[in-house]
């Protein structure tokens, strides 16, 4: 299936013509078994990142790969970042295949959601791209919680490929390594990074399970544009990507105040009740609360030291913005044009790539500034609406 020596890594085709190509090793490394490229040599050792992404043509004639050859597809997906991870166009390729999305990094979300209740949920996600589901499971594959379920479902694909899919940076490479360490002595295969966009092209690993021989291949990671992370470099990434379990950090604002998180986002609370807006980023990320009268003031002057991300290195992708209307709307009254309706049931908002802002619901007139490339979207409650949610249409099923 793939024909050229390439990268265990990455999966980049090996070469030793073009040092700033993806693939470079000496010619000396040419032909010797499980070869890193330099790139994915100088991640794992040295912690640098040369940037080299896949443009949506070549991952989907990577992808395309699955149509041809359909087997056993774990659609991986980030809890943290749902809508920002997953894959335009996939149904196309996996119509044939047996698809399970495995959500990863359930580790990060705070104790109190029940995850496993928002199966339903993303599964509805999931298909509303066309993508038809077989099961949905919920794994940490850096923690490997929920492992086992994956690994019950992978060691008797003896008789198809299994294919790893996913956007950027929802945590495939380590799957496969997880996957591969425990059934099979292979041992951290995938290169694994903290920037996205690390496996450039189709990586194939064989392994001898139990029940015999499977096939795994992990694909490239499709950078989504439209997403925070994408716009920041190593260091600032170490800052807004959750490394741990979120805290979750609530805010009681009154009319005319204005949190900032980071220079990233800034959001203005006009008129309304006060209330508590609850921030679900990483634990790190820089909050800042002040007057609104004051914030235009912290923008100019502490974007080094108060706001501290973006650094003055990422900080031009950020600096076009656009504003974005936030209002309490009454059940089956329109919004204006071009804001955010907020239900009376309270309200998430969703900043792909950074996590969610959590509204009350109660009255709030306000507004949301982001860099004009960012895509904002409003979603019920995941934490204390969603779960419960799904647990209350289960009884009412039972009840019936």
């Amino acid at each position: 299936m793939v024909a050229e020596i390439v990268c265990l890594g990455c999966g980049a085709p090996l070469q030793s013509t073009d040092e700033d190509k993806p693939g470079f090793v000496p010619e000396s490394a040419v032909g010797k078994p499980d070869v890193l490229c330099r790139r994915c040599f100088r991640i794992r050792h040295y912690g640098e990142f040369l940037p080299v992404t896949v443009d949506e043509s070549t991952y989907q004639a990577q992808v395309a790969q699955i149509f041809e050859r359909p087997g056993l597809v774990l659609y991986v997906v980030d809890v943290f970042d749902l809508a920002g991870s997953l894959v335009p166009n996939l149904a196309r390729f996996v119509l044939n295949s047996e698809v399970v999305v495995v959500v990863n990094k359930v580790d990060l979300l705070p104790e109190r959601v029940q995850y496993t209740r928002l199966a339903d949920w993303i599964r509805g996600q999931v298909e509303r791209t066309r993508v038809p589901v077989s099961d949905v499971l919920f794994v940490s594959a850096e923690k490997q919680l929920g492992i086992e379920q994956v690994l019950g479902l992978v060691e008797w694909e003896t008789e198809r490929p299994v294919y790893v899919v996913g956007m950027a940076n929802t945590g495939k490479s380590t799957l496969l390594n997880a996957i591969a360490g425990r059934l099979s002595d292979k041992k951290a295969p995938y290169t694994v990074s903290r920037r996205p966009g690390t496996t450039l092209a189709l990586s194939r690993l064989e392994i001898a399970g139990r029940h015999g021989r499977i096939e795994l291949y992990d694909t490239p990671g499709l950078v989504h544009e439209a997403r925070v992370i994408e716009r920041l470099c190593v260091d600032c990434l170490r800052i807004v990507v959750p490394q741990s379990r979120l805290r979750p950090r609530v805010y009681q604002l009154n009319p005319e105040q204005t949190l900032f998180l980071g220079g990233i986002v800034r959001l203005d609370f006009e008129r309304g009740d006060r209330q508590p807006i609850v921030l679900y980023v990483a634990n790190d990320l820089p909050v800042h609360r002040t007057k609104l009268s004051r914030a235009d003031e912290i923008w100019e002057r502490h974007q080094d030291d108060i706001l501290q991300v973006p650094c003055a290195v990422c900080r031009p992708d950020f600096a076009n913005r656009r504003s974005i209307r936030l209002q309490r709307v009454r059940r089956g009254e329109p919004s204006a044009r071009g804001s955010l309706a907020i239900s009376g049931r309270g309200s998430d908002i969703v900043i792909p790539g950074l996590g969610w802002i959590a509204l009350s619901g109660r009255p709030f007139d306000g507004v949301l500034s982001v860099p004009s490339w960012l895509r904002p979207s409003l979603r019920p409650r995941l934490v204390g609406d969603l779960s419960r949610r799904m647990e209350a249409d289960a009884q009412r099923g039972e009840e019936r």
